[in-house]
């Protein structure tokens, strides 16, 4: 905080002059980080089988329209969720309020015998 203080009257003084002024502060303060780039889509991949016929949903929802995903997926893909512990409700919560890029759930199962694979994720 002194340094640009210094500079600041440096400035005022007349002993460096504007672009001088505003280099050596951008010195001081350092590099800015690189602002992310914020995630877009919600990612839905679900392969199951359902009557010993394939179930493939693979779903990209904007983040905004994330609460209509529950609408996209099969009862299987819901219940394997609800049973391995991931309540959807909360996790569009998440989605909502922000959550990093990167994988959400990640679940290979078997309901009925029949495998069934779920990768939700941000990206």
């Amino acid at each position: 905080m002194e340094e640009k203080r210094r500079i600041l009257e440096m400035l005022k003084a007349g002993e460096i002059g504007v672009e001088e002024a505003l280099a050596l502060l951008e010195a001081v303060e350092g590099p800015k980080p690189l602002a992310k780039a914020s995630a877009k889509l919600l990612r839905v991949r679900i392969h199951a089988q359902d009557k010993d016929k394939p179930v493939r949903v693979n779903v990209n929802l904007p983040l905004a329209l994330a609460e209509l995903l529950e609408k996209f997926l099969p009862e299987e893909a819901k219940l394997t969720l609800q049973g391995r512990g991931v309540n959807l409700k909360d996790l569009l919560r998440l989605v909502r309020e922000g959550v990093p890029e990167g994988k959400l759930v990640e679940i290979e199962a078997k309901e009925e015998g029949h495998p069934v694979q779920v990768l939700v994720e941000v990206v």
